[in-house]
């Protein structure tokens, strides 16, 4: 634990060294979050210790060696191993927050840019005043925002990521995706491309997840086959979504007034819910509640789309593969590799054929 709290006390003092090129709000939140980082790692407790401890409830035991178990799962598909959630910060007391910010005709995100970890499209808090305070400054700069709670947390290699206790919480093909996706990070990562990388992992996840759903339960499962129900229901709400952003983006791009886009633009998001009722999703109470009840607007949509651009593509290229995740990944890095636009690379050798 000790020396996980070194390495991030630091990156924090190496951050310092450059203080001269932040403003004040930038030393006080690298100084922050490089406090909260240092006190989840120092909380982090190894599982194999927890599990041989007999101090965890039998709900505990099992979803940590869940965990164990995915990863396990991800190691024999060919994913690259991780020491990411071998630890878990069961004393963790905090939320997670993630808020982004864009303006409010326009998908391009308001950045942040701090040593080591360069410019980056949100920033993540621990406590509620803080995002209250955040969101009231870009608001006042005229951005609209956005922000979530985050029940996982990824420093994408940096440090020993620990399992969190809402974690512990989620339904086992959650589990399984989220721990699968962050392996495919490990096993395949494109400098310079976020948004290529978290599509990439997230079709690797999805794919992945469902496989270890069949192989511990089986091919003709109930919880394979409410998996893949799913599945499909969330590749259809994308379609949506995409369809949306592209609409919108059209408007924002035009040359009219601000008065007649941002009319289009409430009629735009006022249309989510007869989107959903036309589509061929088929829990259409699950994500008629998700339309209804949560905020939409441009920075909720552009971090949608760091997610999930791509799907298309990238399920061609899966069935290119014949399912095989191994294949699927060395077929992503070969078709990359050198390329300026790894997206312009994935397009142009799935319609080449």
């Amino acid at each position: 634990m000790a020396a996980g709290t070194r390495h991030v006390v630091a990156l924090v003092a190496a951050a310092s060294l450059a203080l001269a090129m932040l403003p004040s709000c930038g030393i006080r939140y690298v100084v922050v979050s490089g406090y909260y980082q240092a006190e989840m790692l120092a909380r982090g407790e190894p599982v194999d210790g927890l599990l041989a401890s007999g101090e965890l409830s039998a709900g505990e035991e099992q979803r940590l060696r869940l965990f164990a178990e995915v990863k396990d799962f991800g190691k024999s598909i060919g994913l690259s191993a991780t020491d990411n959630y071998s630890n878990y910060a069961r004393s963790w007391p905090y939320t997670i927050y993630n808020l982004s910010a864009c303006p409010p005709l326009s998908f391009s995100p308001k950045t942040w840019w701090f040593p080591v970890v360069g410019t980056v499209p949100y920033l993540g808090y621990f406590q509620p005043e803080d995002v209250a305070t955040a969101r009231v400054r870009l608001e006042a700069e005229g951005y609209e925002v956005h922000s979530r709670v985050v029940n996982a947390y990824s420093t994408l290699g940096w440090f020993k990521d620990p399992i969190l206790p809402a974690m512990l919480t989620w339904p086992e093909p959650q589990v399984a995706e989220t721990v699968l996706h962050e392996l495919a990070h490990a096993t395949l990562w494109i400098p310079g491309s976020v948004t290529f990388n978290e599509s990439f992992a997230n079709v690797v996840g999805q794919a992945a997840g469902d496989q270890f759903l069949a192989q511990k339960y089986g091919e003709d499962s109930k919880e394979l086959a409410d998996a893949r129900e799913a599945d499909h229901d969330w590749l259809v709400f994308q379609s949506i979504l995409q369809g949306l952003y592209a609409e919108l983006d059209a408007v924002y791009q035009s040359a009219d007034p601000d008065d007649v886009r941002t009319e289009a633009k409430q009629r735009l998001y006022a249309s989510l819910d007869d989107r959903v009722l036309a589509s061929a999703i088929r829990q259409k109470p699950r994500y008629l509640q998700i339309v209804r009840t949560q905020v939409w607007n441009n920075p909720r949509l552009m971090q949608f789309r760091t997610y999930n651009t791509g799907e298309a593509e990238f399920q061609a290229l899966m069935e290119r593969s014949n399912h095989d995740i191994l294949v699927f990944i060395e077929e992503v890095r070969r078709l990359t590799r050198g390329a300026d636009d790894p997206f312009a690379a994935l397009r142009e050798a799935v319609t080449s054929r």
